[in-house]
């Protein structure tokens, strides 16, 4: 059995997921193996990873289910004690599973949910980004609630996730939505380096252009996967962080997805999405996305 299971989601990105397996194949730590959900992909990515000469390297595809669901296949088809998910189109630096590695050894390989940072790629600038601190952020669930956190930071003891697994509901948020959830329930430590590489481009995330409609339909998706898990998960998540939380949260989300829509053209959706965000009255907490609003 491997240490680790590595899930890769993916759906029509071949050549940023060459990209992704490459550097995943480049890890200094070897004892993996690579589970790769073919999302029902149109594009050249069976063919690609298929001519990958790695027996780690398992290929799986479904029918368009979106990440979820794709995630949760994963899960269920992995051996490795710890999982780790990867989204296509990000890269591992090469001591990412050995920095998780070093921490299991040295602890007797405790259950514990083990975190790196990451960097975020832009074009060509590189940003590290916040890394939890007992004496800064309140408790692990606070600081995932008020920063970004990211599931593929993330090394996760695979009996973790026979219980609490991605919300096959929700396309969107859903990575948030189950890692709440599991800080609230177990231990968690942070490790001090930076080894995922989270790149942002025109197809990621609220940046993605697909239409109006689907741009809208996307943060109000947000927002009902947010709204579930505070209604779900009330009484576990009211230990961890302060009532005005989900105000906060569906704030927080209108508000990007405001800033954007204005970049993008979409000023109907984007004056709609910034009443909305205001509605909320969390003016003080964002009031830099409310700035580059109105500058824009």
């Amino acid at each position: 059995m491997p240490l680790f299971s590595i899930i890769i989601p993916t759906r029509n990105r071949a050549s940023l997921l060459q990209q992704c397996i490459e550097s995943v194949i480049s890890q200094t730590y070897q004892d993996y193996e690579l589970i790769i959900i073919d999302d029902g992909s149109t594009d050249t990515t069976e063919q690609m990873v298929t001519m990958i000469s790695d027996q780690r390297i398992k290929y799986f595809k479904q029918q368009h289910q979106e990440r979820s669901q794709a995630r949760n296949l994963g899960i269920s088809l992995a051996e490795g004690r710890y999982i780790c998910f990867v989204d296509d189109d990000d890269l591992l630096l090469q001591d990412y599973l050995q920095d998780f590695h070093n921490y299991l050894l040295a602890h007797d390989y405790k259950d514990v949910i083990l975190r790196t940072g990451y960097q975020e790629l832009k074009g060509e600038t590189k940003k590290r980004m916040a890394l939890y601190q007992k004496h800064k952020h309140k408790n692990p669930v606070n600081f995932a609630a008020y920063n970004m956190c990211g599931v593929w930071s993330l090394a996760i003891p695979s009996k973790f996730l026979i219980k609490d697994q991605f919300p096959t509901s929700f396309p969107h948020w859903q990575d948030t939505h189950l890692i709440l959830r599991l800080f609230a329930q177990y231990p968690f430590v942070q490790l001090n380096n930076h080894n995922y590489i989270y790149r942002k481009h025109e197809t990621s995330g609220s940046l993605k252009d697909d239409g109006a409609t689907a741009f809208h339909a996307r943060a109000e998706i947000n927002v009902a996967a947010i709204k579930d898990l505070f209604t779900s998960q009330k009484e576990l998540l009211s230990h961890f962080l302060p009532t005005q939380t989900l105000a906060f949260l569906k704030a927080e989300k209108y508000i990007q997805y405001a800033v954007n829509a204005k970049k993008i053209g979409y000023q109907k959706i984007a004056n709609d999405l910034y009443k909305k965000s205001k509605e909320e009255k969390i003016d003080r907490r964002l009031w830099k996305y409310y700035i580059s609003f109105l500058l824009s």
